[in-house]
């Protein structure tokens, strides 16, 4: 009896869940200026930085970024095989999914430029993934989306908060 009883109790949370996070990626949301938060590095300082990819460099940028600000960083590149979601950190009982692209080119586009709708719906799988998991009821959860440009010796971090992503 009780087994059946936690498989519902499981069940109920779950659905839970799903409702929660169908509400917040219904959240429709501009990019106008005044929601993207823009900063420049300078690379120099960062001399631990030095022998990383281009990916990784942007990723320790962006983890930086976040702590500057406050956050408490609970995992980074939690991977799946339907997805993957770069920075996962806390803020204010908020648990905040970000996914972070880098470009030292426009070659193939710019890094904002590289947020695809393929790539939002596995950032979705993952989260839906993650909560599930992780039994995150909290219904205050965000998508982020850091995009970093590197030219030269500095590096232009562009932080979209609250993406939408279906």
């Amino acid at each position: 009896m009780y087994h059946k009883f936690a498989i519902l109790a499981n069940l109920y949370h779950n659905v839970n869940i799903i409702s929660k996070l169908s509400n917040f990626l219904n959240i429709k949301s501009s990019h106008d200026n005044e929601e993207i938060i823009i900063k420049e590095y300078n690379l120099s300082d960062f001399p631990e930085l030095d022998d990383c990819s281009i990916g990784k460099l942007g990723e320790e940028l962006a983890k930086k970024y976040y702590q500057n600000l406050g956050y408490k960083i609970v995992d980074t590149n939690t991977r799946k095989r339907f997805g993957e979601i770069d920075i996962i950190a806390q803020n204010n009982g908020q648990t905040i999914f970000c996914e972070v692209k880098t470009r030292s080119s426009d070659r193939f586009g710019s890094a904002v430029e590289s947020l695809t709708h393929t790539k939002k719906k596995r950032i979705l799988r993952m989260i839906r993934y993650y909560c599930l998991k992780n039994k995150v009821s909290d219904e205050n959860i965000r998508a982020d989306f850091v995009a970093i440009q590197i030219n030269g010796g500095t590096a232009e971090l562009k932080h979209f908060q609250g993406i939408e992503l279906i």
